[in-house]
């Protein structure tokens, strides 16, 4: 699977949108705020009622009591910025973000609301797998521990840990304490990177990663290491896979847009749209017979038959990159009692989205409504208050 994941940060780069107009004289262009700019400011913010907004240094906003979940563009003054009615559509603005120490304001037409920003304990630390040093940070939920404990394993791209600021919000929010790192030999960890071609030796690079960040997080104070798992979305989905086939004793996992199917089996599914990125030539059903029919590359499925523990599977419907009906089907042949499978009306970025293509992510209000719903009732239900 060779594109970016979740909230993944796929084709979803918030880069080089502008505002739509044909005259530049008239309306200057509308950009995405960058990493820098959003540093100081992101995290988690939590108003009066008691409901959450996350930003992102990727550059998004997400409100989880209203799914909407939009780019960030910068203006004029560092300390404010706005939001428009769609993922990737700055105009007309919905909304100014104004930042002022602890407060995010969010300035709507009609409507103004405040929320102060919570100030979880974060921790960097470095992770020794197999001599070579990951870069991570740990972030604590609120609240006296033990907590349950999650780690973020990467999708397709040299990742760093700030791509999963949106993740980490969620799960502190739910409760959990979060570690996030820089794959090796990307940001400030060492070794080399293998690439972003799901090879197995690739995979089991990065396997191996994740059993040592699942390892220090178990050990980590205040985690209870009889729940600690994995969180995998995309190409991450085989990373888990393979992690929890080997001694580590992972909990549980969730897996985001993770294909079930081979390597092969995905790239044919993602050529026919590039990957969404345009219409398909040929009729669902011919496409998906063809994928049922091809073969070649890592196959999840033996390490999948092994696991034992708690599995949540969401997928998106109308995913354009894992074919999802597919890997439905192998998962349903594996009758698995532990595997949960939730479809999302939805894309593989988990943005509402009826054709799965990226056009229609860019046009999306939010991510589908269903998702968080969907992982807290299944968390509660799996592994309890502790």
């Amino acid at each position: 699977m060779r594109t970016v994941t979740f909230l993944l940060a796929a084709v979803l780069c918030a880069c080089g949108v502008t505002s739509g107009t044909t005259d530049a004289s008239r309306r200057p262009e509308v950009t995405p705020a960058s990493v820098a700019a959003l540093t100081p400011f992101y995290g988690s913010y939590s108003n009066q009622d008691g409901d959450l907004i996350v930003i992102a240094r990727l550059g998004w906003y997400f409100d989880l009591r209203t799914s909407a979940y939009r780019t960030i563009y910068a203006t004029p003054d560092a300390k404010t910025f706005s939001i428009g009615f769609a993922f990737q559509v700055p105009s007309p603005r919905f909304a100014a973000l104004v930042f002022s120490g602890d407060v995010l304001t969010v300035r709507a037409s009609g409507a103004t609301t405040t929320a102060r920003r919570l100030h979880l304990k974060s921790s960097d630390v470095h992770i020794d797998s197999g001599g070579v040093a990951l870069a991570a940070t740990i972030t604590e939920a609120e609240g006296a521990g033990p907590h349950p404990g999650v780690v973020i394993v990467h999708g397709a791209e040299p990742g760093q840990r700030y791509f999963y600021d949106i993740w980490v919000g969620i799960y502190t929010h739910l409760g959990f304490d979060v570690l996030t790192y820089d794959k090796r030999g990307v940001g400030g960890s060492s070794g080399v990177y293998p690439g972003e071609y799901p090879s197995p030796q690739a995979l089991a690079v990065y396997a191996e990663d994740a059993e040592s960040a699942l390892d220090f997080l178990s050990r980590w104070p205040g985690v209870d290491r009889r729940r600690v798992g994995f969180h995998g979305g995309s190409q991450g989905g085989w990373t888990v896979a393979l992690a929890m086939s080997s001694r580590i004793g992972a909990a549980f996992a969730v897996l985001a847009s993770a294909a079930a199917t081979t390597v092969d089996q995905t790239d044919l599914w993602a050529s026919f749209t590039n990957g969404g990125a345009e219409p398909a030539g040929e009729q669902v059903d011919q496409m998906l017979a063809q994928v049922r029919a091809a073969g070649g590359g890592y196959d999840p499925r033996p390490a999948l038959a092994g696991i034992g523990v708690p599995v949540l599977w969401l997928l998106g419907a109308n995913d354009r990159t894992v074919p999802t009906t597919v890997c439905v089907e192998i998962l349903d042949s594996m009758a698995k009692p532990n595997f949960t499978i939730t479809l999302l009306p939805a894309g593989h970025a988990f943005l509402a989205n009826t054709s799965g293509l990226l056009a229609d992510d860019a046009r999306s209000p939010g991510l589908a409504p269903q998702l968080v719903p969907a992982l807290s009732t299944w968390i509660a239900t799996q592994l309890g208050p502790g």
